[in-house]
């Protein structure tokens, strides 16, 4: 008769072995055996054996089958498990052999009988348990923080965080939802949710001029949230958006001005996902500032009448701004200016010409003694300049990675998570060196040291040098989400994808 040994538990470096290691990794064991309604089974543990994939002394406990055909039964029975993907050590048998003594220097501790009852011997009583133990996923107790990004123009990040959660919950895992942003489209969600905050509406103008209902986020402060993406960019996308050369950021000025009308003397101003690049001078003129030319003429500012402006008059500047605190999130720590500069960057993805970047940053660099600051200030050119222009009226520039992550504190829930999932629509070159919210994202849990996946609509550089720069980043999955509804989409992708991968962490960490 051929004794097969299947090891049904996790893998634990004999430098870490301790009683309650043991009882750990026996509880498992024993949740897997009644969970496959297994009996007839010795009972044995490998306190000292070698682990091929991590070259490493391990502890495994071990369940033994009597007979090929009853093993070979068992096995398949216990390997088809959902409950068991996360747990087996190894997926074939461990030792072969025609006898038990050669079976070396693996003890028994007992074994199941034929009423599934656990029958240990003088051996395993000290530890095995004496009653049958509930069933258990071994996905139970492990956690994953799920916090990504927005898949602009398919969903937000909070939807994107629903459905992902959603399909992790479903395998029985311990899930733990964080929308994340980063001064641009989804800012205010991101931080209402991580804070438990709450919402009030006021009705602005959009980039066509039409007056439309736009969430200003109330938290704890309090503070308001209002994101440019709002006003004047890609939450407002239509089909009838005007040229760029047309387009004015005179919407996120009037969305300012009916947060001070609310009573708010602390706004936070998401500067990302701006679709304009009029040095945010239209945000300027919507709170009181003219600008005029040679003759006195009042001039309307857009990207095309720039070379127009010769003066600018603040007399007219809504005076409650003086008394309010502006806080600038900025996206992306573009200058206004030079080679890396606002348009030169983001000008094209904008909508702008060659000809007219070269020409509007000529204007920029006329207007920026009129208006006074630091062009080459990092953040300077979120939002096409707004960020250089709300400076000159008090507003204080911050990353908004930093100040979104800190409010909704991600470091104390990535201390309390076993996996991190993260992703957007979109990651590239831009992303890292610009620090997105993704991007931000896979760089804290990678100092906290807890691993994690990337999962992405599109991905614009090498992914093998991805991973091989951030080591704790274990996998990046790309989930074109317009061949199909991005639901059934991004819950495919977890389940082919990053299911399997979280299954093999948690053999390799020993973690429930």
């Amino acid at each position: 008769m051929i004794w097969h040994y299947f090891p049904i538990g996790m893998r634990f470096p004999v430098a870490d072995f301790s009683e309650q290691t043991r009882r750990a990794c026996w509880k498992v064991a024993f949740s897997a055996a009644f969970a496959s309604d297994v009996s007839q089974t010795g009972l044995y543990e490998a306190c000292e054996s070698f682990d091929p994939v991590t070259q490493s002394p391990v502890y495994i406990c071990i369940i033994c089958y009597v007979g090929i055909k009853q093993s070979r039964a068992a096995g398949e029975k216990l390997h088809s498990l959902d409950a068991l993907m996360t747990r087996l050590c190894l997926y074939k048998p461990l030792v072969q052999a025609n006898d038990l003594e050669s079976f070396g220097p693996y003890p028994i501790l007992g074994e199941i009988d034929a009423t599934n009852a656990i029958r240990p011997n003088e051996a395993g009583a000290a530890f095995i348990p004496t009653e049958t133990p509930e069933p258990m996923k071994p996905s139970e107790g492990f956690r994953i923080l799920i916090a990504p990004d927005s898949m602009k123009g398919v969903c937000d990040a909070e939807r994107f965080s629903r459905v992902l959660g959603t399909a992790a919950a479903d395998h029985g895992f311990r899930v733990q939802r964080m929308p994340v942003a980063d001064g641009g489209e989804g800012t205010v969600r991101s931080l209402v949710a991580g804070t438990n905050g709450r919402y009030d509406t006021v009705v602005c103008e959009d980039l066509n001029g039409e007056r439309v209902n736009m969430l200003v986020g109330v938290i704890p402060g309090p503070v308001a949230v209002i994101e440019a993406a709002d006003a004047v960019g890609f939450s407002r996308k239509t089909k009838h958006i005007p040229p760029i050369e047309h387009r004015s950021s005179f919407g996120v000025g009037m969305l300012i001005r009916k947060t001070l009308d609310l009573g708010y003397r602390k706004i936070w101003i998401g500067l990302g996902g701006s679709l304009t690049a009029d040095l945010g001078l239209g945000a300027l003129h919507a709170l009181g500032v003219r600008f005029t030319g040679t003759d006195g003429e009042e001039i309307i500012p857009c990207p095309e009448t720039l070379s127009k402006i010769m003066n600018i008059d603040r007399t007219g500047l809504d005076p409650r701004i003086a008394q309010t605190e502006l806080i600038l999130l900025y996206d992306v720590a573009a200058p206004l200016l030079g080679e890396n500069g606002t348009l030169k960057v983001l000008g094209t993805q904008n909508g702008a010409k060659p000809e007219q970047i070269d020409a509007w940053e000529r204007e920029f660099t006329r207007l920026v003694p009129v208006i006074g600051g630091d062009p080459l200030l990092p953040g300077s050119g979120a939002g096409g300049g707004l960020g250089f222009a709300l400076m000159s009226v008090g507003g204080t520039l911050q990353k908004g990675t930093d100040r979104v992550s800190d409010s909704i504190g991600i470091e104390s829930a990535l201390r309390e998570a076993d996996f991190v999932i993260t992703g957007g629509g979109s990651f590239d070159l831009q992303s890292i060196r610009f620090e997105k919210a993704s991007a931000a994202v896979v760089e804290r849990f990678s100092n906290a040291d807890r691993p994690g996946c990337l999962i992405v609509g599109r991905l614009g550089l090498d992914s093998a040098s991805l991973l091989r720069d951030h080591p704790k980043l274990k996998s990046v999955v790309v989930c074109p989400v317009e061949e199909e509804p991005y639901e059934e989409a991004v819950r495919g992708a977890f389940e082919r994808s990053i299911l399997p991968m979280i299954g093999k962490d948690v053999a390799n960490t020993g973690k429930m």
